[in-house]
């Protein structure tokens, strides 16, 4: 077992058997200037850090062992050569090291007097932990290095700047996992390629793949992360996407690292591109209009993306089912081609001016009709704070009325979500499988299953929740065909 002790770098000799120094050394002025020829920058940036901070790293304790008076580091060699420098830099023979330790001398920091330590008896010992310490994971047992994305998310928590491709990787993924949650084959290639090849994700979707696909990558929120815009739906480039991350998993860099074989790429991928006749106005977040499958039967020729009115060459967008008039007649509330199976679309519709334009309730409550008659009166691009506010309240006053407790098995005591949940599955008991029977409610699905709904909670419980029109559209887009289904279920 080891021990500890607080040692003084006076009491530290440096180690002559250094694995960074392979010839070994004689004396600790052979090994500082040893480390110095080896490193001299980074040896000069620790004593700097040991200068500002006075302490070394509390994560990684040097080990040591006994050596007649003094004590021989072990692991921590160049940490123990800083504080010597600091204390003496004519211990450096190289006049310019020296004059740069004699300089950070003069800055006025403190250093560590003293260093907490583990006390090893000998060195088999203390090679156990050294090899841990400096040979990888070892199957969990040792040290497991952070991947780039876990280093970049972990410097922007620091506020610290990261690689702006690096960026751009990470926002890209997280948008496309958002957008792509109904297609759990893509959502696991992209969780790979994450994992395996971060930066190649921005090295793709750069320079004119960016131009050429209508791509923009904007910050909605003042120091919120980048969403991706396009000017496609996501139906429309879920092939286009299958395909880009296909081969960002199965080929090298090579296959896209400049904007000419970029360009090359993009010619040969013309099977999944969308029609540039078919862009639209003005570019939207694609994952706020996220894609889901085509229903069984469906002719993806003629469905459109709901929300952009665009039409899809690829797959189609989510359903929305027959809005319910106060006259109990199932019309879509503007002319428009419909389907049927309990899914009606209609085509060329804009997104919503007002929050659930498009659901009728006369089957609820009256006080909840007229809550939901006043929210259509506040168009949500002046009101998109109170519109993400009452996209939860009318729903939780939804799922939470006592006959529709009654129908979904719930209590009044549970929580919105395992409300949702209940209302969900009474509609279709596969609807967390694959054999879902109504594609339509998908979206309200992957909302309560992800963080849809935890978002719903922020805007009511957390004063420093951002709202913004597009996730006001997003939650009354998601959750439209559940309402009218409730409604219809409970008359």
């Amino acid at each position: 077992m080891v021990d500890y002790k607080q040692l003084r770098p006076a009491q530290i000799l440096l180690d002559p058997q250094n694995p960074r120094l392979p010839d070994g050394t004689s004396n600790d002025r052979e090994a500082i200037n040893r480390l110095l020829g080896e490193g001299y920058s980074q040896l000069l940036a620790l004593a700097r850090d040991l200068m500002e901070r006075g302490e070394v790293n509390p994560t990684e304790l040097p080990i040591v062992m006994k050596d007649g008076t003094k004590f021989v580091v072990l692991e921590g060699n160049r940490r123990f050569a800083a504080l010597k420098l600091i204390d003496d830099p004519r211990l450096a023979d190289d006049p310019a090291h020296r004059n740069a330790f004699e300089r950070l001398k003069r800055t006025g920091g403190a250093p560590p007097s003293s260093v907490y330590c583990a006390v090893a008896a000998d060195r088999d010992e203390a090679d156990h932990w050294i090899t841990l310490r400096h040979t990888g994971a070892n199957d969990g047992v040792g040290v497991r290095v952070w991947s780039a994305e876990q280093n970049a998310r972990h410097r922007q928590r620091m506020r610290a700047p990261i690689d702006s491709g690096t960026a751009r990787s990470i926002a890209i993924a997280d948008e496309l996992t958002e957008a792509y949650q109904a297609d759990l084959d893509l959502v696991d290639r992209i969780k790979r390629v994450r994992v395996e090849k971060l930066t190649n994700i921005g090295r793709l979707f750069s320079g004119v793949m960016l131009a050429r696909m209508q791509f923009t990558m904007r910050q909605v929120n003042e120091n919120g992360p980048q969403t991706l815009w396009a000017r496609h739906t996501a139906s429309e480039l879920h092939g286009y996407f299958r395909w880009a991350f296909q081969v960002l998993e199965e080929r090298s860099v090579d296959a896209f690292k400049n904007d000419s074989v970029r360009s090359d790429l993009l010619n040969e991928a013309g099977a999944v591109l969308p029609a540039a006749a078919q862009s639209l106005p003005e570019a939207q977040r694609l994952a706020d209009y996220p894609y889901s499958p085509p229903r069984r039967g469906s002719d993806p020729t003629r469905e459109s993306d709901a929300a952009h009115g665009g039409s899809s060459s690829n797959s189609s967008a989510p359903a929305t089912p027959p809005v319910s008039n106060d006259k109990g007649k199932n019309e879509p509330e503007s002319s428009g081609e419909t389907d049927t199976l309990g899914g009606g679309r209609q085509r060329d519709q804009r997104p919503e001016r007002t929050l659930y334009s498009n659901v009728r309730l006369p089957n609820l409550s009256a006080n909840l009709q007229r809550l939901l008659r006043e929210a259509r009166q506040l168009p949500i691009e002046e009101n998109y704070a109170a519109a993400c506010v009452l996209a939860r309240v009318i729903l939780e006053l939804a799922v939470s009325e006592p006959k529709v407790l009654a129908w979904s098995g719930k209590k009044e005591s549970d929580s919105l979500r395992d409300k949702i949940r209940g209302c969900l599955e009474s509609l279709d008991p596969q609807i967390d499988r694959p054999k879902r029977t109504r594609q339509d409610l998908v979206q309200a699905h992957l909302e309560t299953s992800g963080i849809g709904v935890v978002y719903m909670h922020q805007f009511m419980h957390n004063p420093s929740a951002k709202a913004d029109p597009h996730l006001a559209r997003r939650f009354s887009a998601a959750f439209t065909p559940l309402l009218n289904s409730i409604n219809e279920s409970v008359q």
